[in-house]
């Protein structure tokens, strides 16, 4: 069911401002109302709100005319830090001054509905149940949308406001710079486009981690029939990779901390599939035609799983599904069987053939 406060403006937007700053899978999950406000205004000026470190994943996108980097630091340091202070009234001067007709808030927060309400637009949309309540007060249109899936609310909220948009539509554009990255990195270790798996194993959520006993066991069977690429981020990722990728053959390949996004999406895009907990992997290898096994523990199927290509592995567990970042047992990922996983890596790479 989906709803306004008021009638959409019959004219069409000349700008128009999308607010999605993070997180990085969040941001791929938005990509159809980009696709479907081109699709509807060819001739507008369409402008994206993101976070600076999630800025790679757009800023080579021919359907977008501006890329709007903001560091939510500068929120929290405003009154302590004056650099923070002079970025943030920067970041509020140029909104102003862009001169907005539309506003689509997609992050639900009390800042996000500022910086709505900052760029001046006489319609600012978003959820009617947004994630913080007080991101409702600089609305215009408080639209309520049924779907459950991540993808399929954003779509719904878009269409609420007359925009062609689709579930197809969530399509990543690889940056060439990534493709050169990938393609180097191919060459020098005989990969053929389609010819390996990655696995992504680290997520933000503990709760959401494939023990790494498990993930050695699923890679080192993989290994005997494709080479394997690990990716993840520095710190705490890269050493969690470290000790899966530890004593493994020369065909697995420990990629974790030397990937900047628009790499890791180049190559997520040259791989035969893509193995990941709930994470913005997943995502990513959907919005680039990838396909993907996702391991779900804590987390729903029905809100965050495959929508175009790929499988969810659920753990079949009465408690699975209960959304929480901390656990005391954790079994939920535990009860998951690596040979069900490769299992599933298995069929992606049948279908990819």
């Amino acid at each position: 069911m989906t709803g306004a406060i008021m009638t959409v403006p019959s004219a069409p937007p000349r700008r128009v401002l999308i607010i999605k700053p993070s997180s990085l899978g969040d941001v791929v999950t938005a990509l159809p109302v980009l696709r479907g406000l081109r699709r509807t205004f060819p001739d507008a000026h369409l402008a994206w709100l993101v976070n600076a470190e999630y800025a790679p994943l757009l800023e080579h996108d021919t359907d977008l005319n501006e890329l709007i980097r903001f560091d939510r630091r500068d929120f929290r340091g405003v009154r302590r830090w004056p650099v923070a202070a002079v970025r943030f009234v920067g970041l509020m001067r140029r909104l102003r001054a862009s001169h907005f007709d539309w506003a689509i808030d997609l992050q639900g927060l009390l800042r996000s509905g500022m910086l709505s309400l900052a760029g001046g637009a006489s319609l600012r949309a978003g959820f009617a149940r947004p994630r913080e309540n007080a991101a409702g007060w600089f609305y215009t249109h408080r639209l309520a949308v049924g779907s459950a899936h991540t993808v399929d609310r954003n779509v719904e909220l878009a269409r609420a406001l007359g925009i062609d948009a689709r579930q197809e539509d969530m399509t990543l554009q690889v940056s060439p710079a990534g493709r050169g990255f990938t393609q180097e990195f191919m060459d020098r270790h005989g990969l053929r486009r389609g010819g390996f798996v990655v696995c992504a194993p680290p997520t933000r959520w503990s709760t959401k981690l494939y023990p790494v006993r498990h993930w050695r066991k699923v890679i080192c069977e993989l290994s005997r029939q494709v080479p394997v690429v690990l990716l993840g981020g520095g710190g705490r990722e890269e050493n969690l990779c470290r000790k899966i990728a530890e004593g493994m053959p020369a065909c697995v390949v420990n990629l974790a901390g030397r990937t900047g996004i628009a790499e890791m999406v180049a190559v997520i895009a040259s791989a035969g599939a893509v193995i990941c907990s709930d994470s913005a992997a997943a995502f990513i290898a959907q919005a680039v035609g990838v396909g993907t096994a996702v391991l779900f523990g804590p987390t729903r199927p029905d809100r965050t799983g495959p929508i175009k290509t790929g499988q969810a592995i659920t753990a079949r567990l009465p408690c699975q599904g209960c959304l929480k970042r901390r656990c005391r047992h954790v079994t939920c990922m535990e009860s998951i069987a690596p040979d069900e996983v490769i299992a599933a890596a298995e069929k992606l790479l049948a279908q990819r053939r």
